[in-house]
């Protein structure tokens, strides 16, 4: 009888240590639209499933400067090259895409005497690069606004799926203002090529209507993802001026050039800008990066979805590469024999 009374009494502990395990469990779960902590909720990528490269710049005088960092999870970076950069001709702020072939295209721009003018680089492995300079006349805007012709608008990159065109994106504003009044006139404009040869006019990308019809637009960048175009981009107003102001919303169009909707709510706090968009290693949320550039750092903000807007959470567990090297860049997905070469060559 003992003996039995000990065994019944061992099973009910088992059980019910086993409940109390699968409840502190299940409290543990990251739901999207949850505050996701410390907790990610998406593990590191083991080794051999590919990673993530940052090109960015840095502070001082290694703004315009080509930096890289990498990263297999997309949270915890390591600066590539001990924090020199890995092509010291570059000029700009780094914007990277890949095309159908798996060739990586980089835009910047000349250094030297005003005005600069473009240049296109490009590369199989993003370690060693070609180049061509392109023709200022390409940037060349509708009457009534002027470029800055030291960097043209932060120029972006993105490669078309579906047209497999090149669009070049950048901020321009009008021709008589100055200071403030400048800034909130800064409108998006673009141009398209095929073969970096010949260009369509700049035009405006985005025709906003309401509240928004008078928004400053900057840092504005193309995504495509399940037959619809996300633009990511900065309000550029002031805050007193649009509730808004100064953070990073998203626009949705059916084709490339538009139309755009209005953009939706915030997806971060003010004063954040140079926004870069991607997935998370498992492809269960997107990943936004956003330079908070009161302090010349970046944070990371995710979402299950690009449509609602409202449920973006900040990732606390986020840590950018080290030092103040660190300011307005693009993050992309890279597979395993580019990261393991950018180990190789870099990593030392």
């Amino acid at each position: 009888m003992t003996k039995m009374l000990f065994h019944t009494r061992s099973v009910v502990l088992t059980v019910l240590l086993s409940f109390v395990l699968s409840f502190i469990a299940c409290g543990k779960e990251d739901k999207p639209g949850t505050d996701p902590g410390t907790d990610p909720g998406t593990p590191e990528q083991p080794e051999g499933s590919g990673g993530y490269l940052f090109a960015h710049t840095g502070t001082g005088k290694n703004y315009y400067k080509l930096f890289y960092a990498i990263s297999r999870d997309g949270l915890s970076w390591t600066a590539l090259k001990r924090g020199a950069s890995p092509l010291s001709t570059y000029h700009g702020f780094p914007y990277i895409a890949q095309d159908a072939k798996g060739t990586y295209w980089l835009i910047g721009t000349s250094t030297g005497s005003l005005p600069h003018f473009p240049i296109v680089w490009w590369s199989d492995d993003m370690i060693t690069w070609k180049h061509k300079d392109l023709p200022s006349s390409i940037m060349d805007l509708p009457a009534g606004y002027k470029n800055d012709t030291n960097s043209y608008g932060a120029m972006k990159l993105f490669f078309d799926p579906v047209s497999e065109l090149f669009m070049i994106s950048w901020h321009a504003g009008e021709k008589e203002l100055s200071g403030n009044a400048w800034w909130e006139s800064m409108r998006t404009f673009y141009i398209l090529t095929k073969d970096f040869e010949s260009f369509t006019p700049a035009r405006r990308l985005f025709d906003f209507s309401g509240k928004d019809a008078s928004m400053a637009q900057i840092d504005a960048s193309v995504h495509y993802s399940d037959g619809k175009y996300y633009a990511v981009i900065k309000d550029e107003r002031w805050p007193e001026h649009a509730s808004t102001g100064k953070t990073v919303r998203i626009a949705v169009a059916d084709a490339l050039t538009g139309p755009y909707s209005d953009p939706g709510a915030s997806l971060c706090p003010a004063w954040r800008e140079a926004p870069t968009l991607v997935p998370s290693p498992e492809g269960d949320f997107w990943y936004l990066y956003v330079e908070d550039y009161r302090v010349h750092r970046y944070e990371l903000y995710r979402s299950a979805s690009l449509l609602n807007q409202s449920v973006w959470q900040k990732v606390d567990a986020f840590s950018p590469p080290p030092g103040d090297n660190c300011r307005h860049g693009c993050i992309i997905q890279v597979p395993e024999a580019v990261y393991k070469k950018l180990q190789e060559i870099y990593d030392k």
